[in-house]
């Protein structure tokens, strides 16, 4: 896919992208569906060998211009923050103002990989762990016009204010039962080795900083965040995955799915996949917009598990949900990786989603 087919919500064209040959054929199966939905049986997937499947968690953590330390809450106040939509100052601290002046958080390094000497099995069909849900309070809210492609409020920009710094990330939302969780990349919640976690996150839907109103349907903060111990210990890239569990909030004082929608998960499948991936590049409008990219993504590599697109998304795209299935009149689809890395010459990648994906989503929901 060349560089025609990246597009700003303005833009309206459409590249419809060819699944690769099919081969192993794997069940599709259910595990999270809307309400009155049946649940189908799980597979058996196949696990990463050689990986922490684990993951780790902890409340996100608050430090704002002023303070000596993290911000400790007690459980009165953490009561009072679930009908504020999160603490007030934080929310107060990411003004129009700094959201511009935010940086986009800088992607890892992407490591240089052997050329290629065999193919994965690329085109297994995905299983379901999340089922895309409709938004209950808001109303239809679209960056794009019709017909082609839908800019959705379900995904958005994910601001992380650090001591003294402002940057950003991509994000979306997921449907889980708590209606709560956000999906990102691993560094977008974690520095990886020798770090540690990332502080002010709040999470803003269909950010566009050249519209009067930037926040169309509110903010969210996150309460929560997660990821892979294998990113948080190693850096290890093919789990460069986070989880974000969020306060109510926005407009309505509601859940982030019940106000924007969710998409699904699905896992397992191929690393051939027809994708549609939205985000906030820099190097797109400056981040200021989002930026959808579609077309078909390959496997990287059979010394990972990685798949990868020419989308030459820059820095704060990171995050951003590459979806399967893509609906236009909804604006949903499931997420079946998240962009991680960009090379020098464009080339885009994303993980590949497995059971240890599922599980830590899982977590996540449980995070609440």
């Amino acid at each position: 896919m060349d560089s025609s087919s990246e597009i700003r919500y303005r833009r309206s064209l459409r590249r419809l992208g060819v699944a690769a040959l099919a081969a192993a054929v794997a069940t599709i199966a259910a595990l999270t569906a809307p309400a009155g939905a049946p649940a189908a049986a799980n597979p058996t997937p196949a696990r990463i060998s050689g990986s922490d499947l684990s993951t780790s968690s902890a409340p996100a953590p608050v430090r704002l211009p002023g303070d000596k330390g993290v911000r400790n809450y007690t459980p009165a106040q953490l009561s009072s923050f679930e009908r504020t939509g999160g603490d007030p100052e934080v929310l107060a601290h990411w003004t129009p103002e700094r959201m511009k002046a935010a940086k986009p958080l800088d992607a890892p390094g992407d490591a240089q990989w052997v050329e290629d000497t065999a193919r994965a099995v690329a085109s297994k069909t995905a299983a379901v762990a999340a089922k895309p849900v409709a938004a209950r309070l808001s109303p239809s809210v679209t960056n794009a016009p019709t017909p082609v492609t839908n800019f959705s409020i379900t995904n958005g920009k994910l601001f992380i204010g650090g001591y003294e710094s402002g940057s950003w990330c991509s994000a979306s939302a997921i449907n889980t039962a708590s209606k709560r969780v956000l999906i990102t990349a691993g560094h977008c919640v974690h520095d990886g080795q020798g770090g540690t976690w990332l502080q002010n996150l709040v999470f803003v839907p269909g950010y566009n900083a050249f519209n009067s109103d930037h926040d169309p349907v509110g903010r969210f903060q996150a309460y929560w965040l997660r990821t892979f111990n294998e990113w948080i210990d190693n850096s290890n890239l093919n789990r460069d995955v986070g989880f974000v569990t969020t306060y109510s909030g926005g407009d309505w004082n509601s859940t982030v799915v019940n106000t924007i929608g969710g998409h699904g998960l699905v896992y397992n499948g191929g690393t051939e996949f027809d994708t549609s991936i939205f985000g906030y590049p820099s190097n797109r409008d400056g981040g200021n917009v989002m930026w959808a990219c579609w077309g078909t993504a390959t496997d990287n590599s059979i010394l990972d598990n990685k798949s990868k697109i020419t989308c030459n998304f820059g820095g704060g795209s990171s995050g951003g949900p590459w979806t399967w299935n893509y609906d236009n009149a909804s604006g949903l689809g499931s997420v079946r990786s998240v962009m991680s890395t960009v090379n020098s010459a464009g080339v885009n990648k994303g993980p590949y989603f497995d059971q240890a994906v599922v599980d830590a989503m899982n977590a996540a929901n449980a995070d609440w």
